[in-house]
């Protein structure tokens, strides 16, 4: 990968879902979808969601490809490599977690059809997909490469992974929370 930041980014993915992901291997299908309240995810949702944010990542990253000649124009301006928790920020000043927007959310339909082993392996293949398409974009324009997202102060291609790896331990913890408490 040319940009040692998104090397690094994807490194913390990996290292995260070899501690999470073991955990779910041994749920039946039924422990993996069942809701323990009607207006809170099953496991296996927000498993699902986080593989929605990954493919919606990967076609944002594809469609901001118009903006290379731009983030080559400024290749040699600073950027930014880390961003912080937005979400943790989102919790302290709204007192409520962020809700996710609907094209982020699992569709009643996917319940009870997929296995943990199958919801995995959409995650992981949509990772790979995305470390595919950027990893030979440079550090310096990747670090240009801007997302027009509001709430995470509109992040570079950089941030936007390291975004990804801070959403996906976040649902990693709820879900530990979620299987210790059974």
């Amino acid at each position: 990968m040319k940009s040692n930041s998104m090397a690094k980014h994807f490194l913390t993915l990996q290292e995260q879902r070899t501690h999470y992901l073991p955990a779910i291997h041994a749920l039946s299908k039924e422990e993996l979808w069942r809701r323990t309240l009607e207006d809170k995810w099953s496991i296996g949702e927000h498993f699902y969601h986080l593989y929605l944010i990954f493919k919606m990542l990967h076609k944002a990253t594809k469609y901001s490809f118009f903006l290379l000649p731009i983030a080559k124009m400024r290749r040699n301006k600073p950027f930014a490599t880390e961003i912080h928790n937005i979400f943790e920020e989102y919790q302290a000043n709204k007192g409520k977690g962020m809700r996710a927007p609907g094209i982020l959310v699992p569709p009643k339909k996917i319940r009870f059809a997929l296995s943990s082993h199958d919801i995995e392996q959409l995650l992981l293949n949509e990772t790979l997909a995305l470390q595919q398409f950027v990893k030979d974009i440079e550090e310096d324009i990747a670090g240009h490469i801007i997302f027009p997202d509001p709430i995470a102060n509109y992040p570079n291609l950089i941030q936007a992974i390291q975004l990804l790896a801070i959403h996906e331990r976040h649902h990693f913890e709820i879900v530990g929370k979620m299987i210790g408490k059974k």
